[in-house]
């Protein structure tokens, strides 16, 4: 009567501690809340979505500290509050840091649950943007020098996964960020460092087209042959006038006695993950298989109805300049490159984390196997926490645009009106919006906006 007592007890205790798993599986940030940041960042409702955000702090968890402090620093730089914008990215660049530095607590968990259990730590591409989002928020802010700073910290980052990953990884550099680093090395007169960057961005381009179909910008070869013009590098000079015969550019002297806008158009929305299983059989050891539930994460991209944005200056003398955006940074498309890139990894971390599911449940089912009501419960409840367990780490920094365009346009000094119109793929205008500006000889002037355009069905 005591045995059969104490193996009642023990399959109690077993679904009771499966149970008790299934509550810790379930460490995935809440996201319901991001159907209204989207229809917030649609409406261009910026302090809106920002504290809705923050009204969602306790939501997001502890393991999600990195994604709640980029959430917010999104929608602060959107709403032009760049200060603080910045204080978010900084306290999430130190976290971020600071998990790449320590052991993570939480692996032997996450081995019997997910990765959720984990603290996130950001895609690689991710890391990166924190930089040059927290880069563009110093332009705002005309401090030209931290702007820079956070460029180099760019290049300092990428040198860490390049010897992580011993080289094999895809997304190696960011084009985007070495050409905003030449725009901004050419705003203080640094011209040899301008061609530093922009030589970078040039080769990396070039990786672009064949890693995420991303053409080589049409004012990079411009770039390349004013600046290397300006500071006496003829050999170089020649190889890019052999390149680009036909283009023409704006020379250094004549560009400092112009004003030019380069506009950032931040369009649609990041994709978003979601769960792949593969069912698959084993080898238990013993001569028979046994089946394991993987969970995979991969992305859905959010498509919209978004495709050019056209750039407009108006002097008072009538439209001095205008121009289409060009793409300098596909989002969308490095995010599911990078996540093809380490798919291997993570199946091979679902299939050790299924079989030590599994393991930890044919124990459990061989201590009740002499009783039938503890077997039943210790087969039910493993089962059913082996299912609702297995999920994949689906958190990304969902507040990021799906691509980001720029325009680049030189223009006599003076006051003008920016026209910018946004268009859909068939030509119809999506959204307006103007701006007034004084410019200056000689001065950069950035403007950024958002627009998500339709999310197609």
């Amino acid at each position: 009567m005591s045995s059969y007592r104490n193996l009642r007890i023990k399959g109690f205790w077993f679904f009771n501690s499966c149970t008790l798993l299934l509550s810790f599986s379930a460490c995935s940030p809440v996201t319901e809340h991001y159907v209204q940041v989207d229809h917030y960042l649609a409406q261009e409702k910026y302090s809106e979505a920002d504290l809705l955000i923050e009204q969602n702090q306790e939501g997001y968890g502890k393991k999600n500290f990195v994604l709640y402090n980029l959430d917010r620093a999104m929608t602060l730089h959107l709403e032009g509050r760049y200060t603080e914008s910045n204080r978010f990215l900084d306290v999430a660049e130190q976290q971020i840091d600071l998990l790449y530095t320590k052991s993570i607590p939480g692996e032997t968990g996450a081995m019997l649950t997910n990765d959720n259990m984990l603290p996130y730590e950001g895609e690689d591409f991710e890391k990166a943007m924190i930089n040059v989002i927290s880069s563009l928020n110093y332009v705002y802010l005309g401090q030209l020098d931290e702007a820079l700073v956070e460029m180099r910290k760019v290049d300092h980052k990428l040198n860490l996964l390049n010897d992580k990953y011993e080289q094999r990884n895809i997304y190696k550099e960011d084009a985007f960020a070495r050409y905003l680093s030449g725009i901004l090395y050419e705003a203080k007169g640094e011209l040899n460092d301008a061609f530093i960057a922009y030589r970078k961005a040039f080769e990396t381009y070039n990786d672009y087209w064949e890693d995420y179909g991303t053409v080589l910008l049409p004012t990079l070869p411009g770039d390349l042959l004013r600046v290397t013009e300006a500071i006496g590098l003829t050999e170089e000079f020649q190889f890019y006038r052999n390149k680009f015969p036909n283009v023409i550019w704006v020379s250094q002297n004549e560009l400092d006695r112009q004003a030019e806008l380069v506009f950032l158009s931040y369009d649609g929305l990041s994709p978003i993950k979601e769960d792949f299983f593969i069912d698959a059989p084993v080898p238990n050891g013993e001569g028979g298989f046994y089946f394991i539930r993987i969970a995979l994460p991969r992305y859905i991209n959010r498509l919209t109805d978004l495709v050019y944005t056209n750039i407009r200056l108006i002097g008072p003398q009538g439209e001095a300049a205008s121009q289409r955006t060009f793409l300098v940074e596909d989002i969308e498309a490095i995010a599911n490159k990078n996540l093809d890139d380490r798919i291997a990894r993570i199946t091979v971390k679902a299939i050790a984390r299924a079989t030590s599911k599994y393991l930890a449940a044919h124990k459990i089912r061989e201590n009740t196997k002499e009783n039938s009501l503890a077997k039943l419960l210790a087969d039910l409840g493993t089962n059913i926490y082996s299912i609702v367990s297995e999920q994949s780490d689906k958190r990304s920094w969902r507040t990021l645009p799906g691509k980001i365009r720029m325009a680049r346009l030189f223009v006599p000094p003076g006051p003008y009106t920016v026209s910018v119109d946004y268009y859909a793929n068939a030509g119809g205008l999506i959204a307006s919006k103007n701006y007034q500006v004084i410019l200056k000889a000689g001065e950069k002037r950035f403007l950024s906006h958002r627009v998500l355009g339709h999310v197609l069905p």
